[in-house]
């Protein structure tokens, strides 16, 4: 279902919530009771998790972070700067769970983190930080270390707007809000550092919205609603400064970059980024009809016709035929179609 790196180690969860790890183990991270080195993916006990099903993971440099489909968050691995924000720097070699009042009693529905430091987003909106915070990555206003979760400030931190996703560079947090603004803390790519979230321009990225970000040691990346990629940093290669090449920006020209730039369309081949986009309102429909066993009846609420009877026959065969949990077989003999469309539409358009 997911799949989380950290340094040389991976962390993946399956479709039935269970969770595999492999890599390096030295810090505890794969999560599995030992610090040994793992070359296959092993399976990290569902009874370290109560039986609950998890949702999704993060991987730091060498702590792992988990939710389950409760909200609830779990940590492990190594505890340097207190990232696993159980108000310590001990390692862990197994999940143990956070109280959930150490997250201000919510449910978590997404974990980021890297280096040593981690974000969780509640469920009210609400971003919370611990570990550490040298180039103000968590927000907080300061450089300190945090051993457990604190609020990342109040409900106007990010101008108003609820918070969409949160990503963790090394020493960097971004965050993305539903307005499709992107806002910055930690160290940027001039070295300066930025302790509490502040928006980038959005004149850097066209004016248009941010529905995705992504964080690296040295560079960055956004996406656009319309699909376009933004990247930004150094990406250099090699430790030595002297040598420092950048690479990995995507731009062809081996330049840093101290704002977000379009990476050109031609460079993706003319593709767009990104999995979900605005779709035209006959093709939305055609989603939810191939994604649903029962739309509704063939006439709306108000008496009028629905929108779906309109659309062209070869759209309607098109969902039809891509959908694959339905029986195999013309559309007008298949039952949940033919109850989706009111009973004979299918056939009365001359659908076969």
């Amino acid at each position: 279902m997911m799949v989380a790196c950290g340094s040389e180690y991976t962390l993946v969860v399956t479709a039935v919530g269970l969770v595999y790890s492999c890599g390096d183990g030295g810090n505890g991270q794969l999560g599995l009771g030992d610090s040994e080195h793992q070359l296959m993916l092993t399976l990290v006990g569902s009874e370290l998790f109560n039986g609950v099903q998890i949702l999704t993971v993060a991987a730091g440099a060498s702590h792992s972070v988990a939710v389950g489909a409760e909200g609830q968050v779990w940590t492990w691995g190594c505890g340097g700067n207190g990232c696993l924000g159980h108000n310590d720097e001990q390692n862990r070699r197994v999940p143990m769970l956070l109280e959930g009042e150490a997250l201000g009693g919510a449910a978590a529905v997404l974990v980021a983190a890297a280096g040593s430091h981690t974000v969780s987003l509640m469920v009210d909106r609400v971003l919370w930080a611990w570990g550490w915070g040298v180039c103000g990555q968590l927000g907080l206003g300061d450089t300190r270390k945090r051993l457990v979760p604190a609020r990342v400030g109040e409900e106007e931190v990010f101008g108003g707007s609820q918070v969409l996703m949160v990503a963790c560079g090394t020493l960097q947090t971004l965050t993305v809000t539903e307005k499709g603004d992107l806002w910055w803390c930690g160290e940027g790519p001039d070295a300066q550092d930025t302790l509490v979230p502040t928006q980038v321009e959005a004149q850097h990225y066209g004016n248009a919205k941010i529905v995705s970000a992504a964080a690296g040691d040295y560079h960055y990346a956004a996406v656009t609603d319309n699909g376009a990629l933004y990247t930004w940093g150094k990406a250099i290669q090699g430790k030595n400064t002297a040598k420092e090449s950048p690479v990995g920006l995507g731009h062809a020209d081996g330049v840093i970059k101290m704002t977000p730039t379009l990476v050109a369309p031609h460079l993706l081949q003319g593709a767009r980024v990104g999995r979900c986009h605005a779709l035209p309102p006959l093709h939305a429909l055609a989603f939810a009809m191939g994604t649903h066993s029962r739309l509704g009846s063939a006439v709306a609420d108000n008496g009028t016709d629905s929108e779906y009877l309109s659309m062209p026959g070869e759209l309607l065969q098109r969902i039809v035929d891509a959908s694959a949990s339905w029986p195999e077989g013309s559309a007008g003999e298949m039952g949940g179609m033919v109850r989706m469309l009111g009973g004979g539409i299918i056939r009365a358009r001359g659908a076969t």
